[in-house]
């Protein structure tokens, strides 16, 4: 057992036995009923205790980590067993529909933050393995481009970094995977779309005999991205000749066939730098069980979100929790993912298992999940290396999310991380994880809607007065705060995380739903990434998210009625409009984000901070400037 796999057994071994020991703790002293009163000390005792743990924690170190958490569990628990016990009752047939689907939605949200906080709970980073000092100790390298329908400019800019990568050249072999290029494609009975794939063909075919690249199509585009990837996999009878590329048979197909012993995959649009294998190999001589090594999706333009609220500048950016913050928890328990791109992948390990996995429209995560479940192990290097491109429009935003969600919620049906054989208990928790969380849009919609049916017909759907909200909801709320803000607050502000869970719910919750009538009729769909937003104004998403507003707006009035006729509901009115208040500034930020702002440049820009010196022709002079962001069309300086 190499060392790395050894150092997690122990760690594992050490954080299951000590969390056993809490939750059964926890568990055990969450039943046990208090007055108000007391109940109201033990929660303000317990925040404090997280607020003194929070300020002492560079003198605590992991110990005080745990138990902040535990603490904040805690709290948690404490209310659901609140929830569960003393607010469930009937109270008339539509009021207890909506009071248990709002109970239902509470439980997802506590049970998934708990399952985060496990996955989160021991953050382990890697550091690079060098390679031995004799490059032929060293394996041979595929490079998978995959490409559809992505303007060829930015294919050429992906391929031309490629041929930058530092790794022997004989032992380094590149393609371009081009399913738009089809004979399905180039056959289509309309005859534009034929000829509009006949001439993206032939640009990518010269561009990779001007690059020494190879080129490879298939006949048809069936399981799409996952499918492209395996028809290449597949087509490996011969080992390529080192050092001497094709670009191209009669067919279309590259006469040489992969046949490196790891392949990094990487999308059309992310651009590699030039020591990504340097970086990455090592571990593949560390391990002979490791299947892959993920590294983080670094962005260089801002998501919709992002741009349209201006918050690009003053935080990190929307992936940075995943790459920077999750997949650090993954990584404790084995359990890293296969993100589809910026990845290194064992052939001999992929082919055991069939190939990327095509019955999913998430092909990663299921591709990985199977790995797992044969034993392999997986590595996650917090080290960017790889930059792409966000999707550009909201419209773009929302189908890659669509496909995520339908996705994952496939890979939860069909391959159910429970009785999935051959992964192990923590493994299970992570994959569930994963896929439960794209379930927040059901959650996210009953949450909105819930004060609103007492404001507008005084449906009972909480059964609580005031002072039980006070000891119980708000310290729950708080402490899942500070736990979020402790796992997560250098990458996101827990605000931000409700905001891009209710921008999409509303269009999620669908297509997830979808997914539970037909687990097997998702189709994938390639996320847009040219930049096309010529015009500013409301996307044509946006009307639902008006229409929410103008219902939280109206909500007021009706509650000053309520407050004049009804006075024994005060608390009530008190706590469903601070409840309103919420979501109606949910709302408004839903606005600023479905207004799309024009995009007046035509290429994508790097910021960057660079020295040059500018040179007047026939000797005029020279001024120095630094070069602020640059872009395939030029660059802004400052002098």
């Amino acid at each position: 057992m190499n060392a790395i796999s050894e150092h997690r057994r122990l760690n594992r071994l050490a954080v299951f036995s000590s969390a056993f020991v809490l939750a059964f703790i926890c568990l055990f002293s969450t039943i046990i009923e208090l007055s108000i009163e007391n109940q109201l000390v033990l929660s303000a005792a317990l925040l404090i205790c997280m607020a003194v743990i929070h300020n002492l924690r560079s003198m605590t170190g992991e110990f005080g980590r745990i138990l902040f958490i535990t603490i904040g569990t805690y709290l948690s628990l404490r209310y659901w067993s609140f929830r569960t016990t003393g607010t469930i009752f009937y109270s008339g047939a539509v009021d207890s529909v909506f009071l248990m689907l709002l109970y239902l939605a509470e439980t997802y949200g506590i049970f998934t933050h708990l399952m985060g906080v496990f996955v989160n709970l021991v953050p382990l980073p890697n550091a690079t393995l060098p390679l031995p000092s004799d490059p032929n100790q060293w394996p041979t390298v595929d490079v998978f481009v995959p490409t559809y329908n992505e303007p060829p400019e930015i294919v050429n800019i992906t391929l031309a970094a490629c041929t930058q990568l530092d790794y022997p050249k004989e032992k380094l072999n590149i393609y371009v995977l081009d399913d738009g290029g089809t004979d399905a494609k180039l056959g289509d009975t309309d005859a534009a779309n034929a000829q509009a794939a006949a001439e993206r063909a032939r640009i990518l075919k010269n561009m990779a005999a001007e690059l020494g690249i190879h080129y490879r199509t298939r006949a048809d585009n069936r399981h799409a991205k996952a499918g492209n990837i395996n028809a290449a996999l597949r087509a490996a009878v011969s080992a390529p000749r080192p050092g001497s590329p094709s670009v191209g048979s009669a067919d279309g197909s590259d006469a040489d066939p992969p046949q490196g012993e790891l392949i990094l995959v990487l999308d059309s649009d992310h651009v590699p730098t030039k020591d990504f294998l340097m970086n990455t190999v090592g571990f593949f001589l560390a391990d002979e069980k490791l299947a892959f090594v993920q590294t983080p999706h670094f962005f260089i333009n801002p998501t919709p979100v992002e741009r349209n609220l201006e918050t690009y500048k003053q935080n990190p950016n929307e992936n940075e929790m995943f790459y920077g913050g999750i997949h650090l928890g993954l990584n404790f328990w084995n359990a890293s993912f296969f993100c589809g791109s910026a990845a290194m992948l064992r052939r001999s390990c992929l082919m055991a298992v069939g190939g990327v996995a095509e019955d999913t429209i998430t092909e990663d995560a299921a591709t990985a999940i199977t790995l797992h479940s044969k034993g392999y192990n997986s590595i996650y290097l917090n080290k960017p290396m790889v930059m792409g491109l966000a999707p550009e429009s909201f419209d773009g935003f929302v189908i890659q999310r669509s496909r995520w969600a339908r996705g994952m919620t496939q890979i939860m049906l069909l391959k159910n991380p429970l009785r999935h054989k051959g992964l192990t208990l923590s493994q299970r928790i992570c994959y569930l994880n994963a896929c439960l969380y794209w379930l927040f849009g059901f959650a996210r919609i009953i949450f909105f809607v819930s004060p609103l049916l007492f404001l507008f017909f005084l449906l009972r759907v909480y059964n609580a007065s005031l002072e039980q909200v006070m000891v119980y909801a708000v310290p729950h709320l708080i402490a899942s705060y500070f736990i979020a803000n402790v796992l997560y607050g250098r990458l996101r502000h827990p605000f931000f995380s409700e905001l891009y869970e209710t921008i999409q719910s509303i269009y999620l919750a669908p297509a997830v739903l979808s997914v539970f009538l037909r687990p097997r009729s998702p189709k994938f769909r390639v996320t847009p990434k040219s930049i096309d937003l010529t015009k500013e104004g409301p996307t044509h998403l946006a009307s639902v998210f008006y229409i929410m507003f103008l219902l939280t707006l109206l909500a007021y009035p009706l509650a000053f009625y309520h407050w004049t006729v009804s006075p024994s509901f005060y608390g009530t009115i008190l706590i469903c409009l601070t409840w309103n208040t919420f979501n109606m500034l949910m709302m408004l930020c839903c606005l600023g984000v479905v207004w799309e702002r024009k995009q007046q440049r035509r290429s994508h820009r790097v910021t960057t901070r660079e020295h040059a010196t500018l040179r007047a022709a026939a000797g005029g002079g020279s001024i120095e400037a630094t070069i602020v962001d640059l872009s395939l069309g030029g660059v802004a300086l400052l002098v």
